[in-house]
């Protein structure tokens, strides 16, 4: 059985490296990250299901506004427009953030991960900024 869940609220933010900061404290180095988390934690329990405590395939499409300048004055978008979101945030990032989110709400571990497919594109018509996630449990579930 497959769990799909969307994400909406925000474009997906990319958990990357850390920065020291003078008082020996570490922080995120994309401020967006702990409100992504959050979001991606919410969605995850409103969905009302178990924790899969057993190894887990997963698959993520990353969803993102077009900029303005993909956009003529009327509102068509352009034929220089690319077809395809490559540009930052980096992918595996993305992953990294929402994989951590997961952990603890529909998720024992995000160790438990053992294959994974993502993808980042475009909003297409109403969609919004977020996530389409699917998570697959390998094995079955004990109550």
């Amino acid at each position: 059985m497959a769990y799909t869940f969307r994400v909406e609220g925000m474009a997906p933010a990319p958990q990357g490296s850390k920065n020291w900061l003078p008082n020996r404290r570490m922080k995120e180095s994309c401020a967006n990250v702990k409100p992504w988390r959050a979001l991606v934690t919410s969605a995850a329990i409103a969905t009302g299901l178990p924790i899969i405590r057993g190894p887990v395939s997963m698959s993520v499409v990353f969803l993102f506004l077009r900029p303005k300048g993909h956009y003529t004055p009327k509102g068509a978008l352009r034929a220089s427009a690319p077809e395809h979101h490559a540009v930052k945030p980096d992918g595996s990032k993305l992953l990294r953030s929402t994989e951590d989110a997961l952990t603890g709400s529909l998720m024992e571990d995000d160790a438990r991960i053992v294959s994974c497919t993502w993808q980042k594109r475009y909003c297409v018509g109403p969609e919004k900024p977020g996530a389409l996630i699917t998570l697959i449990p390998l094995q079955k579930q004990s109550p």
